[in-house]
Order: structure tokens, then sequence, then C-alpha cells
């Protein structure tokens, strides 16, 4: 189910009294199902291929794709241009993961990648999020969250550069943040809002832009 809320390296921010962070490793390959859902952080639609098949017809800008369930292993990913340019990557997908491909703007062409799942297992009682930064226009801006064992709000990564990933962050069962200031500033410029997050669940938030908005996209993953 696509999840759409308006409003990716670096060192964490932390305080000596802050929030946890856990890397206990990717989910093992195996044979079984699996899903890929793709990000359109282009600027314009995309058609994605899957193994030679179109799955997918033009993805909106700043849009994230349906889940595509595939078999778990290795995958081709085609990200085209309707009578455009395209990107291709590969995904390997273990049993019962969802892996997360991206398809960005690049000079006079597009660019694709996957983005890392170290650290995705979430251990009994506890729940993971992460944040990708792929709002090419946003300009200078820092990016922060609250989380449910520590409402008060702390930097995901400093820097936090176009185009990173901060890691998975752990905490409790329940209520995330995750929240846009311009530097210097308290002003919220996007935020998700609430994203209530279960036990032994997990979410990837993706910040984009279109039309000079920025935009939170956040993923079931």
């Amino acid at each position: 189910m696509r999840h759409a809320i308006l409003f990716l390296g670096a060192a964490v921010a932390a305080a000596a009294c802050g929030p946890s962070m856990s890397d206990s490793g990717a989910t093992d390959p195996g044979n079984g199902q699996a899903a890929i859902r793709v990000v359109n952080a282009s600027q314009g639609l995309v058609d994605v291929i899957v193994d030679g098949q179109t799955v997918t017809h033009g993805l909106q800008v700043a849009t994230v794709s349906d889940r595509i369930n595939v078999s778990s292993g290795n995958h081709q990913i085609r990200l085209a241009s309707p009578n455009g340019p395209s990107a291709q990557v590969q995904i390997d997908a273990a049993t019962g993961a969802t892996r997360v491909a991206v398809v960005t703007p690049a000079a006079s062409s597009l660019s694709a990648s996957v983005l890392a799942d170290t650290g995705a297992i979430v251990p009994a009682g506890k729940t993971k999020l992460r944040v990708a930064h792929l709002a090419a226009n946003a300009g200078s801006i820092e990016i922060w969250r609250t989380q449910p064992d520590f409402q008060t709000p702390v930097h995901i990564m400093t820097p936090f550069d176009y185009q990173a990933t901060s890691p998975y962050l752990q905490s409790d069962p329940g209520a995330w943040e995750v929240f846009v200031t311009r530097p210097g500033t308290t002003l919220k410029v996007a935020t998700t809002g609430v994203v209530s997050v279960p036990a032994g669940e997990k979410r990837t938030v993706v910040l984009l832009d279109s039309a000079g908005v920025m935009r939170f996209r956040v993923i079931v993953d």
C-alpha cells in the first residue's frame, strides 16, 4: 500500500542520553517470496521493468510504486522514461524482504540505485526506521526525528546530504516523526506527521520534491 504524507556518508547526531541505533545485519537470502518498491526521485514519469516485463507504466514524480511481488534472488530492474533515457540496477532480494530501488536524475539521463538493507532485522518488541534524502531541489536543510523512546527532536545525520541514506534507527513500538527545518530555524517546512510503527516492523521514509514542494513518503518495508 502506498503511503503519501505531505509535508540519503555522515556522522549520526546523538546526545549522551539520546536514542539508540542498531545494526544487526541483513536478512539471509533463501527461496521464497520477496518484494520491490520503486521510488521515482527523477524529474519525469518512469516505467518500471522487472526482468524484461513492464510492471508499472508512468510512475509519477515524487511517488512510490505499489508493492511488486517477486521470487527471492536476483532481479534486473530497468527504470525508463517513456521514449527517453533509462537506467538499470540489479536487486538481490532475500526471502521476506522488501528492497527499495530509487531512480534519480543524471546529466541528460537517469541513475538507478538500491537502498542498502544493513541492519534491517528488527529485534522482538522493537521498531526501526531509516530516512533517505532524495529531494534534489530542497536546498540547505536539516532533517530531524522524534521516536517512541525519545521525544526530544534529534538530527537524523549531520550533515545529511542529497542522496544519502541513514542507517536504520531502533526504538520501541509507537509514534515516530521525521521533519525538515531550514538551518538555524525550528519551523517545520515538511513533516511526516505521526508515523505509528508496531512492534517487529520497520519503515523507510523518503524525502522527495516536486514542483518546488518537499514531500515525505513512508514505505512499509
